[in-house]
């Protein structure tokens, strides 16, 4: 069941039984059936009616509030899962440093891996590959075996962040130089390439900190990303080895078959400098969501082993392989990797 995304400023969501609609200005713009929608995102000025606030909370159907711009605003959320052993465990898990390394360690590892098969897989696919993609991909098999050999939290998000720069640099000559992309830059993004980027990621995060919670966990305790205010620091964890296969190789196909152009973008203000047109949003956001509901071989996918499960699925089924890490019915957490 797919996600409702609104984005009509000035519109309203409202409820008539069991279906939602969206209305502006007298008109119904939507009508959507309530079994259908898994979770609402709305952006910007878009508001919701009391009653239809109700029943989203009967029916467990959370909504993501974003700014104008994409960015995280906050969420409408029933009842919290009660599941209290694991979140004990979670806590006391976190409290441990050598525990808490070591899940850290799986989880940057899993990102390099990923990162790199990206990396891999779309120069493969270009008749004159540009040699830094290579180089890039390269670089991260030198760069994982130093995952490993860190004793402290800080020194692996060290390895990381340097990492992750020379992936961005590969990244970079895979989209072009048409696009104006020189480096990740998040707040604010700078350029398109950077708007899609923080687009994505936000979008993504939303997803695993759904997949978080319902498996039991407090989304704000995390592991390799450590205790912030107003964080979902676990959430942030579990999502870092599904960057690249989400969202960076998203942006990548989006940029080079022409869903979104560059005439999609124009130029800002110093707070947003470059701003992502109404049609160009719609496009991303479908395109998001044919994403996630791409299908990948997972370990746990089928009853007996390894099957194909949509990606959507496979964020479920790494929070609950976490839950199983954190509960000690496994040694530790395997993070999804890609070849």
């Amino acid at each position: 069941m797919p996600t409702l995304y609104v984005i009509e400023q000035g519109a309203e969501i409202g409820c008539d039984g069991e279906r939602l609609e969206v209305r502006r200005a007298g008109e119904v713009l939507a009508d959507v059936p309530l079994v259908k929608i898994t979770d609402i995102i709305v952006f910007g000025n878009v508001g919701l009616t009391t009653p239809a606030i109700k029943r989203l909370l009967d029916r467990g159907i959370d909504v993501t509030f974003m700014t104008i711009e994409g960015r995280y605003h906050g969420r409408l959320v029933g009842e919290v899962t009660a599941h209290v052993a694991l979140r004990q465990a979670q806590y006391a898990r976190a409290a441990d440093p050598a525990w808490a390394l070591r899940q850290a360690q799986a989880i940057v590892e899993g990102k390099l891996r990923n990162q790199r098969a990206l990396l891999q897989r779309f120069a493969r696919n270009r008749a004159d590959p540009p040699p830094e993609a290579g180089a890039a991909a390269e670089a991260m098999g030198d760069y994982l075996p130093r995952v490993g050999r860190t004793t402290r939290i800080p020194a692996l998000l060290g390895v990381e962040g340097s990492a992750t720069a020379r992936y961005f640099a590969g990244l970079r000559s895979l989209i072009g130089p048409d696009w104006n992309f020189r480096a990740r830059q998040r707040r604010p993004p700078a350029d398109p390439v950077n708007v899609l980027l923080s687009l994505g990621y936000t979008l993504l995060a939303n997803k695993v900190r759904g997949a978080v919670q319902a498996a039991g966990f407090d989304p704000y305790l995390g592991f390799l990303h450590q205790l912030d205010y107003g964080r979902p620091s676990l959430a942030l964890d579990l999502m870092e080895e599904f960057r690249p296969l989400l969202v960076d190789s998203l942006v990548l196909r989006v940029c080079g078959d022409g869903r979104i152009a560059q005439d999609d973008f124009t130029p800002g203000d110093a707070a947003r400098p470059v701003v992502l047109s109404d049609a160009g949003l719609r496009r991303f956001l479908t395109a998001f969501e044919e994403r996630m509901r791409t299908e990948a071989t997972h370990p746990l996918g089928a009853d007996s082993g390894p099957g194909k499960v949509r990606y959507l699925r496979c964020l479920e089924l790494q929070a609950r392989q976490l839950a199983r890490a954190v509960r000690g019915q496994d040694e530790a957490y395997t993070p999804f990797t890609v070849r």
